[in-house]
């Protein structure tokens, strides 16, 4: 039996042929292994890249909460400081008001009247010295710095001398 040399050439032809593709199928996963290779390696490479991306805006909220508590307890305190001093500030622009702003003449006048006569009237009307009360009380009329408080000085001098009236 022989055989024919036409099957052997188709077989080999078809052994070529599917050598051929073997090969060309070798060097398509070759190729696809290194196209999967520079994937993977540009996955990890971005992976790594976003795990450091996460980690640096983790750093940064952190810090910003920080910086936030931070500046709202600066901010209460200042609020509190600027409160305090407008308080003292007003407390004393008040103090000092009260103490230079001009007082009217008559007050002045009535309480320099009362420092100079108050104790001396009372222990001489307290001894029933009244006649020397009215004088102290007539002279005082005719000071000029007490012109202002002339009807006061009147009206007392009315109730002391009521005063000496019921006393006799």
């Amino acid at each position: 039996m022989e055989q024919n040399p036409s099957n052997n050439e188709n077989t080999a032809r078809l052994l070529a042929e599917q050598q051929n593709q073997i090969e060309a199928l070798e060097q398509a996963l070759a190729a696809m292994e290194r196209r999967a290779k520079s994937f993977e390696d540009d996955w990890s490479s971005l992976y790594d890249q976003n795990r450091d991306l996460r980690n640096e805006n983790h750093r940064l909220q952190h810090d910003y909460e920080t910086l936030r508590i931070q500046k709202g307890g600066f901010g209460f305190k200042m609020l509190m400081l600027s409160g305090l001093g407008g308080f003292v500030t007003a407390l004393v622009l008040c103090f000092v008001y009260l103490k230079l702003k001009p007082k009217e003449p008559h007050v002045v006048a009535f309480r320099q009247f009362q420092r100079e006569n108050q104790i001396g009237f009372e222990l001489a009307i307290g001894n029933g010295q009244f006649e020397e009360v009215e004088q102290a009380l007539e002279k005082s009329l005719e000071r000029p710095e007490f012109k202002s408080i002339q009807p006061q000085l009147i009206f007392i001098h009315e109730i002391v001398s009521a005063s000496k009236r019921r006393c006799q």
